[in-house]
């Protein structure tokens, strides 16, 4: 693979601007980051993170309607989206090369300009409304709220990130527009562009339409780290369907942590491909479902390590035990076969999605929102391929404590199945 090169600048006020030079590409890849989600929230405030993203796209005082808005992007055939996380909000458009002024310009029109009219804002929180009852209407992303309300309990990460209906209702206009004023600072924002496009141009651009985007951040907000469960932890909520959808995990690792390689290649061999122990055992072995993974997160002072799968009730059980006794296996045997394939799987699928602007776009300024500094592709690479099996099992058996399990599903339990739950783990 090419070697990935870029060039960073930092305005006056903070704005850090970061660019990547890929001369063959018709498309050019642009993201505005906010460092900013609903871990900042007060409980009152919940999903107001979410809803100011959704306002910025009702209009500004240059583009009064969504309408406006989408077509500077969508009409010239490119994309334009954005989104919520836990630490980050972020809004994305890739957009043909002879276009991207105009997609860098937008994005700052919406940053500066947006009007927040108080019957948009009403609007946007109905459509949120249903956005939160689509969440619980899914099994699956059902038992994954549970599970992180379960995990990080009393704390704005254990929350849905779009809130409660009832705490978006509550979300005023002053309160809402305070929050805005507070977090979206010139020294708070990533701008991140890939592309055939002149770091210099791009610099100049922003210098001009971006000069009066606040610098000062007087947020006294403080961030605590969550405090996980130091007990074994199991709920599961009872709804009408076809199968019960499981998650079983535990608490992980922050992203400034260098262990986190060693457990992002421990749930390759756990659960990430259809060779994986997981897969192999569950399905292939056992016929208990159709599909099953693992999957980690990283922030920036914890982590989750996360197995998910959907069964038939009477399943529920014996799936749990397969799934616990393949984690008690990994912390004693690992081959270095197995950890070579997983690091094969991992640089892999690095290098083939960076060859898209989007990916080379997030790749950059994600690292630059979250900590401040960029590992290029070698260096990750270098420490993938750093990792021994014995710093494998080692993280297996620092996270995979059993006490520390917490296990949610959603589904067709019936009285007896969950007696028999209570009694198997309790």
């Amino acid at each position: 693979m090419n070697k990935i090169t870029f060039n960073k600048s930092t305005l006056d006020n903070g704005l850090r601007i970061l660019s990547s030079r890929m001369p063959y590409t018709n498309s050019v890849g642009i993201v505005f980051l906010v460092g900013c989600g609903s871990r900042n929230e007060t409980d009152k405030l919940a999903g107001v993170s979410h809803l100011i993203e959704h306002v910025l796209f009702k209009g500004t005082k240059n583009k009064k309607t969504p309408k406006l808005i989408s077509s500077v992007v969508e009409d010239v055939g490119g994309s334009i989206n954005a989104f919520t996380d836990k630490e980050v909000t972020g809004y994305w458009c890739k957009i043909p090369v002879e276009n991207f002024c105009e997609g860098i310009s937008l994005f700052a029109d919406m940053f500066l300009n947006s009007l927040f009219r108080i019957g948009d804002i009403n609007k946007e929180k109905k459509v949120i409304y249903e956005e939160i009852r689509s969440s619980y209407d899914s099994p699956a992303n059902h038992a994954n709220l549970l599970f992180e309300n379960i995990l990080w309990p009393n704390h704005p990460m254990g929350r849905d990130i779009a809130g409660s209906i009832n705490s978006v209702e509550n979300i005023s206009r002053d309160s809402l527009l305070s929050f805005y004023k507070k977090k979206y600072t010139s020294s708070n924002t990533v701008i991140s562009v890939a592309g055939n496009i002149n770091h210099n141009k791009i610099v100049d651009l922003i210098s001009k339409i971006l000069h009066k985007y606040k610098k000062v951040n007087k947020d006294n907000m403080k961030i605590s780290a969550p405090k996980t469960n130091a007990n074994f932890k199991l709920k599961f909520i009872n709804k009408k369907t076809e199968q019960v959808h499981i998650n079983i995990g535990f608490a992980g690792i922050n992203y400034l942590d260098d262990k986190k390689y060693s457990l992002s290649l421990l749930s390759v061999i756990l659960g990430e491909t259809m060779g994986s122990r997981l897969f192999e055992e569950i399905r292939e072995s056992r016929g208990l479902a159709y599909n099953i993974g693992s999957n980690v997160q990283y922030f920036k002072d914890t982590g989750s390590f996360v197995i998910d799968s959907a069964v038939e009730p009477k399943n529920v059980q014996e799936t749990i035990k397969v799934v616990q006794n393949e984690l008690e296996n990994v912390k004693e045997s690992i081959t270095e076969e197995e950890l070579l394939k997983a690091k094969k799987y991992t640089t892999g699928k690095m290098h083939m999605r960076l060859e898209d602007t989007m990916s080379i776009t997030n790749f950059l300024g994600f690292q630059e929102i979250t900590s401040g500094k960029i590992q290029t592709i070698e260096d990750i690479t270098k420490k993938i391929n750093d990792v021994t099996t014995s710093c494998v099992k080692e993280m297996a058996n620092n996270i995979f404590e059993k006490t520390k399990m917490v296990i949610s599903g959603v589904g067709s339990i019936d009285k007896n199945l969950k007696n028999s739950m209570d009694n198997y783990f309790y």
